[in-house]
């Protein structure tokens, strides 16, 4: 760990320009370790071209996080570039647009926690144990003495809070606290975070809440709860698609349920279909056999069957491995 810690810093400080970005259908940690990893170096003379693949509309609930500006869109990545930072992506494929200009850097670095991290990179920084790769992140600014001030720690604190499910999953521990501790002293504004995070949602979005929970349905024999959201919704309720990010955590409140599935219609038609778990259940090896990823207890999946075609998939594949 500590070599591959020095061999990311010893990369980004011998280049004058690179390309940062994260995975497609972005979350806070994903937003939130690239904006911090740019605004550093961008502050240490670095020309930096940070990206999101898609969508193109930027998650609003995370319209407020500093370094915003630095984005550029994928089109405007060079090509070819000497250093290429991918960021919370457990393979390729989740570089979407940027795949075929990460592939063709000179040095690619991989720097993520997932377990089924493919180690597709020339220099990987990969641990599994570590909370968030915002986690990751904050030790090699740490580590390299770069400059950690409000904004660079308001970034980080809001990859790490949101990964964790507010410090609730499974994936906190005495580290990811005591990173959490060391990114508040550091300036992190933990109740703007709150705030805009979890207590500013649209009017479109609580619409749209409401519809996806009138829906749910319980599966007893599997202990699941699902719903659904459609295109047709979006444009209805007025709420967009990035929005929904923790709309399945209402699910997964459900009493007597372990599993907590959300699927939701993207433009092409494909379902984007979101699980997450409890009380010793992995969802995480369900995603990989149906072409996805992720954590244990948290993973997802694009499916190109309809709605009740993705349901059915499912359904099969989850009576197969947990009977």
């Amino acid at each position: 760990m500590e070599s591959q810690l020095q061999a990311v810093i010893d990369a980004l400080e011998s280049a004058e320009s690179l390309a940062l970005t994260s995975h497609v259908n972005p979350d806070g940690d994903g937003v939130g370790s690239l904006l911090a990893l740019a605004l550093v170096l961008e502050r240490r003379g670095k020309e930096v071209f940070a990206s999101l693949p898609e969508p193109a509309q930027y998650p609003p609930q995370y319209l407020f996080l500093p370094g915003r500006d630095l984005l550029s869109s994928p089109d405007e990545i060079p090509h070819g570039p000497k250093l290429f930072v991918a960021l919370d992506c457990s393979n390729l494929d989740r570089l979407g647009k940027l795949r075929e200009k990460a592939e063709g850097a000179a040095v690619l670095v991989n720097v993520d926690h997932h377990e089924d991290n493919r180690r597709f990179a020339h220099i990987n920084l990969v641990d599994s144990r570590a909370s968030s790769t915002s986690e990751l992140i904050y030790k090699l600014i740490r580590r390299s003495g770069w400059e950690m001030d409000a904004q660079v720690a308001t970034c980080l604190y809001t990859g790490l809070v949101t990964d964790t499910g507010r410090f609730q999953h499974r994936n906190t521990g005495p580290e990811a606290l005591a990173v959490a501790s060391q990114l508040a002293a550091a300036g992190a504004d933990l109740e703007l975070i709150s705030k805009e995070v979890y207590e500013s949602q649209s009017l479109g979005y609580t619409r749209l809440l409401g519809r996806a929970l009138q829906r749910v349905q319980v599966l007893e024999d599997l202990g699941l709860v699902y719903s659904y959201v459609t295109q047709e919704d979006l444009m209805e309720t007025g709420a967009t698609l990035p929005e929904t990010e923790d709309l399945i955590d209402h699910l997964r409140t459900v009493r007597g349920t372990r599993i907590a599935v959300l699927f939701k219609e993207l433009e092409n038609g494909k379902i984007r279909v979101s699980l997450r778990s409890r009380d010793g259940v992995e969802v995480g090896p369900v995603a990989r056999l149906l072409g996805g990823g992720g954590h244990a207890n948290a993973a997802g999946y694009t499916s190109d069957k309809d709605l009740s075609g993705s349901l059915s998939q499912l359904l099969e594949t989850l009576r197969n491995t947990h009977g």
